[in-house]
This record gives structure tokens, C-alpha cells and sequence, in this order.
């Protein structure tokens, strides 16, 4: 198997933002340009099969590039395939089971610990949860199953919104709630003016004691600020009808789907209706914008905001995280 492959450092970034724009694993988290505006160390790489990538490692490292870890922004990353879809699905699942299987070879010789998150997409753990099978003495990969609700709404008129199928899929206090918003004169804007936004966020983040977060809070400001400019995302401010800016909302896209990737409440003000109005209207905005009809809400890992984005009537997907120290 080693002698099919080649494991080489990917430097061409253009040719790195192609594959990951056309692989289904591929997210706006492991392209170039996200990761160089995060400022987070990460390194690249490809498999080769002659001359011929057959896929491409995303990976964020340590600052000693000698373990990989994860990041809170990160969401996806790890291997990208960039084999033929046309190709038999049975032939395509064993060409990228092997993949799979020179990766984890090439990776536990090169780092002394391993953290990936997989996209979605990324389907088959086997490779990784078959390392070193039936050998007690031996290291295993910890598997982790995490969870993310996508929504689609492909051929679905949003302008009619309470006559989709959209609506009806949600919870009936979700479907009340969007109503309420409606009838108390609630609306949507966006804007390039971040400072509400990072005003609600700071108070979410000394709630939660995140003090990691928060020392790294000019990083997150900078890929906020660079996902605008280039119109990959927006934040979007839900008011009651007086002005109020009751919620904030962070979403980015690529050419797949849209990411629910940040939001935070006005403290001082607070409706039972604003977020599920915010992302509803937000689904309008995105395919009316960007003829977008794929919505990832971005995990469903802890049991509120489990209940809450699994409310808005999504399916439930699941991904992986292993690890190997």
C-alpha cells in the first residue's frame, strides 16, 4: 500500500481550494483562506496516487507541529477525498477505505498525538477504528459519534413561509413563536457593524468562564471581519419593533451549504421568540441571496441546544472526532 501512495506536503493553495470546493467532505473550515484568517497553525497535505491527488489532509497543529489538535472554530477538517463520484460506489468506498488506512500510517509516524474532527461526509471511521485491531498491548483510536442537524429546502417557496414544509417540520412552540415575532413587528437586518455582536458575545463567554476564548477573542474579530469583506458571511441583528437589537447571528457559507456558526442575546432584553425568527429569516435571506438551500446548525452536542436547533425540524446527522495520544 505504501508503494501505491505518496504523502506530500500540499503547497499549492489554489489547487488545495479546488479539491476542497468540489469534495463533499470539503467546508468552508478547511479551506485556505478561513484557516489563515483564524490565524491558527495548521498544515497540509496530499495523497498521491502517481501524479494524481486523490486527497487532501486538513490539519491544525500545535505551535511544535508535533501534535494534532482541535480548535473551537475549526469545525471540520481531516481528510478531503478528491476521488470520481462517478465511479462505482463500491470501487469508490474501497479506493478511499486505503486512503484512509496510508493516512493513519503516514500520521501516527509523523505526530505524537492525534485530534481530527471529520466533516459529515467523511462516512467510513473503519480505518481508524481498526487500528490495531485485537492487539491488547498495542494503541487504539478513541471514537467519538457527534451530532449536527442539516435543513433543506431546496424547492421549498420560503416567501410563503408558514406553508412550507419548513414550518410545519418544526415544533409547535417553534411555529407559535415564529408567529408571535411576526404579529409583536419583530424584523431583520445585517450590517457590517460587528460591535453589538462582540458586545452579546463577550457576556456569553464570561458566563461560561471561557477565558481560553476570550484571550484569543482578536483572532476570532479578524476572521469575523475577513469572512464580510469577502462575502462568505454575515451577522444578522433581530429587532422588536422599537429598534431594540434583541440577538445577533453569525452565518458563513460556501458553495455547498450554509453554517450556523455563531450567536449571542442581548442581555438586558430578551424575547421567547428571537432566535427561531433570526434563523428563519436567515434561510430566506441566504437562498434569495446566494441560492444557498442547505443549512448546517453546526452541532447538537449538548442537550439545550440539542433540543433547540432539532426544534427547527432538521434531520439529524452524525460526524466523527478521534483522538490518539
Amino acid at each position: 500500500m505504501s508503494d501505491k501512495f505518496s504523502f506530500n506536503k500540499q503547497i499549492d493553495l489554489n489547487e488545495y481550494d479546488r479539491i476542497v470546493l468540489s469534495s463533499p467532505q470539503g467546508t468552508i473550515f478547511s479551506s485556505s483562506f478561513f484557516l489563515k484568517s483564524l490565524k491558527v497553525n495548521y498544515q497540509l497535505w496530499n495523497i498521491k496516487q502517481g501524479s494524481e491527488i486523490k486527497a487532501v489532509v486538513c490539519l491544525i497543529t500545535s505551535k511544535d507541529n508535533k501534535n494534532i489538535i482541535l480548535n473551537d472554530y475549526v469545525i471540520y477538517g481531516g481528510l478531503i477525498f478528491n476521488t470520481d463520484t462517478k465511479r462505482l460506489v463500491t470501487k469508490r468506498r474501497s479506493d478511499e477505505f486505503k486512503i484512509s488506512e496510508f493516512v493513519i500510517e503516514k500520521l501516527i509516524k509523523k505526530y505524537k498525538k492525534i485530534e481530527i474532527q471529520f466533516a459529515p461526509e467523511y462516512l467510513d471511521i473503519r480505518p481508524f477504528q481498526w487500528l490495531n485491531y485485537n492487539q491488547k498491548v498495542k494503541k487504539k483510536f478513541n471514537l467519538e459519534t457527534k451530532f449536527t442537524s442539516y435543513i433543506d429546502f431546496k424547492n421549498q417557496n420560503l416567501n410563503d413561509f408558514l406553508n412550507t414544509e419548513l414550518y410545519k417540520n418544526m415544533e409547535t412552540v417553534r411555529r407559535y413563536d415564529y408567529r408571535m415575532a411576526i404579529k409583536e413587528g419583530a424584523k431583520i437586518s445585517t450590517t457590517q457593524n460587528s460591535t453589538p455582536f462582540f458586545k452579546f458575545y463577550d457576556e456569553v463567554l464570561k458566563k461560561q468562564e471561557n477565558m481560553t476564548t476570550l484571550k484569543n477573542l482578536s483572532n476570532l474579530k479578524n476572521l469575523i471581519s475577513n469572512l464580510i469583506e469577502s462575502n462568505r458571511g454575515k451577522i444578522f441583528y433581530v429587532e422588536d419593533k422599537l429598534g431594540n437589537i434583541l440577538y445577533a447571528l453569525f452565518y458563513i457559507w460556501d458553495n455547498k451549504k450554509a453554517y450556523y456558526f455563531l450567536g449571542a442575546g442581548n442581555p438586558k432584553i430578551n424575547k421567547s421568540w428571537q432566535s427561531i425568527f433570526g434563523h428563519c429569516e436567515i434561510f430566506k435571506y441566504i437562498k434569495e441571496n446566494y441560492g444557498i438551500t442547505r443549512i448546517d446548525l453546526e452541532g447538537v452536542n449538548s442537550p439545550k441546544r440539542g433540543w433547540f436547533k432539532l426544534s427547527l425540524g432538521g434531520t439529524l446527522n452524525s460526524y466523527y472526532r478521534v483522538e490518539l495520544k
